[in-house]
């Protein structure tokens, strides 16, 4: 595959918000599978949003969870908060909750906002660990200095 990945990845996210050009889902999607193709975890776990809730093309739960772990396998943050979601829900993947736990605590560890909030919620619901509320309180608090809304209305 030739071409600049983020680019590519780039001209996906103004077709599919209509920056600069007209809104054109079909053309986001080429354009970011030309940059997942390439292994770019961003392009990688936007398509996997969009095949997971059938944004713009038909869903496809299996490759969503394909294109989480190929993104996280990348660095991905958000991937691994993804496969979090997928995990705890069992949306596309049998339901674990311990896989859930690990996946955002990758997320977290990594600062990524919604992995502490869901991370502290794991620990003060008792998901995928035992229960923590000391614990969940400090992860809530550090997302919540971040801006997470859900943490500052947990807290």
């Amino acid at each position: 595959m030739n071409g600049n990945k983020f680019a590519q990845l780039n001209l996906g996210y103004f077709y599919e918000n209509g920056k600069g050009t007209q809104k054109d889902m079909k053309k986001a999607i080429e354009w970011y599978e030309k940059s997942a193709k390439q292994e770019y975890g961003n392009a990688q776990c936007r398509l996997g949003y969009l095949y997971e809730n059938g944004i713009g093309i038909d869903q496809d739960l299996g490759k969503a969870i394909d294109l989480y772990k190929r993104a996280a396998k990348n660095g991905h943050v958000a991937a691994y908060y993804c496969l979090g979601k997928c995990y705890q829900d069992g949306i596309g993947i049998e339901k674990n909750e311990v896989k859930a736990f690990g996946h955002y605590k990758k997320s977290a560890e990594k600062g990524y906002l919604n992995g502490l909030y869901n991370l502290g919620y794991c620990y003060e619901s008792g998901i995928g660990t035992e229960i923590d509320k000391e614990k969940a309180v400090e992860l809530y608090k550090d997302a919540a200095k971040g801006g997470n809304r859900d943490a500052q209305i947990r807290l």
